[in-house]
């Protein structure tokens, strides 16, 4: 597949002269490794890593590659030969596999460093182990390193491009991204299976026999978790099933609130898979969402099944993988369309986007909440824009406004100076409106959307 996206990146690591150190930091199949032979082409000497290797199996192998390399007994020498003599980028992949091949050695490639200051680029998947490794002060490559790109999922707008080069449809785009979100190399597998329905890619990746990225999600995150992964797992399955508060989470995973906030902390700040929404007006009490939209599917469509999938009893998850899948894509679409308003392909005039939930007054318990999919603010102007996402054919905009504009009510901003906006978002619609009890509207089908990206 061809490379996508990346442009400040590349254009980053292509200004670099003389001697630099880069580290790029990124889960697996993000595209670290694409990136930097991208950007240095032919001139970069690639030494990969690998975590199930003795050191002199890595260099017996590194010493086959490339015939510059002559022989020798440790990292140490190697890379003293390489640092001084070889008159390329030095790109070292997964270089936090160093811990488990030869952990000593990482004082020593900091002496080196030192030394022969090279032109030096690593690169590494576990986001916490790198984190300690670039970022805390403590360890011996702290302050190594002129430039650390944290390397993200490609946005929707970069998925759309690459599906239609595929051949698939707009809407194909939407479902693959709420399950596969923005992570480059599943779209390449997508290339190489050919055109395929979204539903038939998701059971024969996940529910049938040898189900590649059932075990690939599963090794993944026990890899980043390491010796704690089962509490961490716990806690991601409460989350992937509606259980979002602390209290909700800690009853189901059978702790005191207090055992647990550690864990969501690392989760957040430390593995960076979760995060904390509030709702965008008067927010305090917050929720945890799962950030990663392949780990979100996994844990709420996949895991939640582990127990039939290890009986091979994959026809029973098949269906119920089939029958989740179209609540699960509608779940994503708000996503999609609230990514769409920061990104201004929507509306240019709003600087704060997001989802609103509250209390309903002198409502009785069960019927006292609201939730609103998309709220959008401009403080300058008190321009407030109400938004309602609706996966679905042919819907209908009186319906969903005459709900959308009591819960707008409910919202306290400006109440009596702000100007109000209403937006609604389907696959189509039985009729469109463009003003309701005063109010502007806006409806957005897929064509629109799609137009709008274009």
């Amino acid at each position: 597949m061809r490379f996508y996206n990346r442009e400040k990146e590349i254009e980053l690591l292509r200004k670099l002269k003389k001697d630099f150190r880069v580290a790029v930091v990124g889960r697996r199949r993000i595209g670290k490794t694409r990136l930097v032979e991208e950007a240095f082409k032919n001139n970069l000497l690639t030494l990969f890593i690998p975590a199930e290797k003795t050191e002199a199996e890595i260099i017996r192998d590194w010493s086959k590659e490339y015939k510059e390399i002559p022989p020798v007994n440790t990292f140490r020498e190697l890379f003293e030969f390489v640092f001084s003599n070889v008159d390329k980028v030095i790109f070292i992949d997964e270089i936090q596999n160093i811990l488990k091949v030869n952990k000593s050695f990482i004082f020593d490639l900091q002496r080196l460093i030192d030394k022969y200051k090279p032109k030096l680029v690593v690169a590494g998947s576990l986001i916490r182990t790198m984190k300690k490794m670039v970022e805390n002060y403590r360890t011996p490559l702290y302050g190594r390193f002129d430039i650390i790109i944290k390397l993200q999922e490609l946005k929707f707008q970069v998925i759309y491009r690459i599906c239609r080069d595929l051949k698939y449809s707009f809407e194909d785009a939407i479902k693959f991204y709420s399950v596969f979100g923005g992570i480059p190399k599943y779209y390449e597998l997508l290339e190489k299976v050919g055109k395929v329905d979204l539903s038939e890619f998701v059971i024969n990746s996940f529910v049938n026999y040898p189900r590649p990225l059932y075990e690939e999600v599963r090794t993944m995150l026990k890899e980043e978790f390491g010796r704690e992964y089962k509490i961490f797992f716990s806690i991601l399955s409460a989350i992937s099933r509606g259980k979002n508060k602390l209290v909700e989470i800690a009853n189901f995973v059978g702790r005191e609130p207090t055992k647990i906030t550690k864990y969501l902390s690392l989760l957040k700040d430390d593995f960076e898979i979760i995060e904390r929404e509030v709702p965008l007006i008067k927010g305090k009490k917050g929720i945890y969402e799962i950030r990663n939209n392949l780990f979100h599917f996994w844990f709420s469509n996949v895991w939640a099944y582990a127990e039939l999938i290890e009986r091979n009893e994959e026809e029973v998850v098949a269906e119920k993988v089939k029958n989740n899948l179209n609540s699960w894509i509608s779940f994503k679409f708000e996503d999609i369309i609230r990514e769409m308003i920061r990104d201004k392909l929507l509306f240019s005039e709003f600087s704060k986007i997001g989802k609103q939930w509250g209390k309903i007054p002198n409502k009785p318990k069960g019927e006292n909440t609201y939730e609103i999919d998309l709220v959008a603010l401009n403080e300058k102007t008190k321009e407030i824009l109400f938004g309602e996402c609706k996966w679905k054919e042919r819907a209908n905009p009186k319906k969903i406004l005459e709900e959308l504009v009591e819960k707008a009510q409910y919202v306290q901003w400006h109440n009596r100076e702000r100007k109000e906006t209403f937006a609604i978002f389907a696959k189509s619609f039985s009729k469109r409106i463009e003003e309701f009890e005063g109010k502007k509207v806006y409806c957005f089908d897929l064509k629109d959307l799609e137009r709008l990206l274009k």
